[in-house]
């Protein structure tokens, strides 16, 4: 332990002392709520006392700081009910920081190995420094991101290591805090990494049944669900707008940089749409997959779908975080990319990092936001891999 400190220790300082620093500001200027984290700790004491977890009158009037999640996802905070919300925002503040350094030194440990030295360290303080707005938005409202990152990390080292009930475990976990892990349900199947997916398949199910512990009459447990159905049929119609400033997908990127912002986007054209550029994604990645299936580009492709999932979900721009393995996979190629490729890497890496309010003011923040400046960003790093796909020699 004493070794991998010292030889982590640039890393890991920088990281601490961010967030230290965060803290201390939110402190000092009074903005240490953590509101998200309060809902979530709400809900759960709402669980184990079998109440409605969604839409409850005592919940925000203006709609936004309300349960969205499914019920099962109320469970994890459970633990926090014991030690009070004063406490439990210093311990999860606490804990995103370490997962997050975590989730570095799985990637780092998957690309690289044991090995440290000063280039890798001051790769990975690079990699914090770019995702920090990101990281400290998610320690500001205390919100499940780094949560979700982490464990498709770790379900990355699982499907890495071929430890396929762990893969199963996490990836059905991770779908009840948010459905993203979805993505990589297609990638498993066409590896023929059938065991995974029926782990995945039997926990899910599991996870699904686990509320019957709170509400054990089953009309109760059948109410539950059709809330949280009901609940993202509500957050799902609030974002269907293909159009609108914030909407960082790529299905609205691309629309609102084209022609294309001139059409009348009925129900039926925008589904037929988004369907389309889905389809162009998903060959593109299969045929990756397949192409590389026995070689040493599996584990790149894994986090590229990580990396994709806030292009392709409408979701909070804290959640481009899902870049970092991607940012910090790059970083340690930097030194064998071409020119062209350094300057698309950085261009990316300001675009996804450097559009904090403090640093650029109001008005151009609000301008970066609306162009969904982080989008182009991910989409940089995105081409750029596929760019010098054949340069990159990562392990598997």
């Amino acid at each position: 332990m004493k070794t991998f400190i010292r030889k982590n220790y640039p890393w890991i300082l920088f990281l601490v002392l961010i967030s230290m620093a965060s803290m201390a500001g939110e402190i000092i200027n009074k903005r240490f709520t953590m509101s998200d984290l309060e809902v979530y700790h709400k809900t759960a004491v709402r669980l184990i006392n079998g109440e409605e977890l969604y839409r409850s009158v005592e919940d925000d009037p203006y709609e936004h700081y309300v349960y969205k999640y499914s019920p099962p996802a109320a469970i994890i905070f459970i633990p926090f009910i014991l030690i009070g919300f004063p406490i439990t925002k210093f311990i999860y503040w606490a804990f995103l920081t370490f997962i997050l350094g975590h989730v570095l030194y799985l990637i780092k440990l998957n690309f690289l190995g044991d090995k440290i030295n000063s280039k890798i360290n001051g790769s990975l303080i690079l990699a914090i420094a770019i995702v920090g707005t990101h990281f400290f938005r998610e320690l500001h409202l205390g919100q499940v991101n780094i949560l979700l990152l982490w464990l498709y990390v770790l379900t990355l080292t699982s499907f890495h290591h071929k430890k396929s009930l762990a893969f199963g475990l996490i990836i059905a976990l991770s779908l009840f805090i948010k459905p993203f892990g979805l993505i990589f349900i297609p990638f498993i199947l066409l590896l023929g990494r059938y065991k995974e997916f029926l782990y995945m398949l039997a926990f899910w199910i599991v996870i699904f049944f686990s509320p019957l512990i709170f509400y054990p009459d089953l009309n109760g447990f059948i109410d539950l669900y059709t809330s949280w159905i009901n609940e993202l049929g509500i957050e799902l119609g609030n974002k269907l707008d293909l159009l609108a400033a914030g909407n960082h997908t790529i299905f609205s990127v691309l629309a609102r940089s084209t022609p294309l912002r001139y059409l009348h986007w009925g129900d039926t054209g925008r589904i037929i749409y988004q369907l389309v550029i889905l389809a162009i994604l998903g060959s593109l990645f299969a045929y990756q997959i397949l192409k590389n299936k026995r070689k040493n580009k599996i584990i790149l492709i894994f986090i590229m779908l990580i990396a994709i999932i806030p292009l392709l979900a409408f979701t909070s721009y804290n959640a481009f975080i899902f870049c970092l393995p991607l940012i910090t996979c790059l970083m340690f190629q930097f030194g064998r990319m071409y020119i062209y490729s350094k300057i698309i890497f950085i261009l990316s890496c300001l675009f996804i990092g450097a559009n904090i309010y403090d640093l650029v003011g109001s008005k151009l923040f609000d301008l970066f936001w609306e162009i969904s400046v982080y989008s182009w960003g991910t989409m940089g790093l995105l081409i750029l891999v596929f760019l010098n796909w054949n340069k990159f020699n990562l392990s598997s």
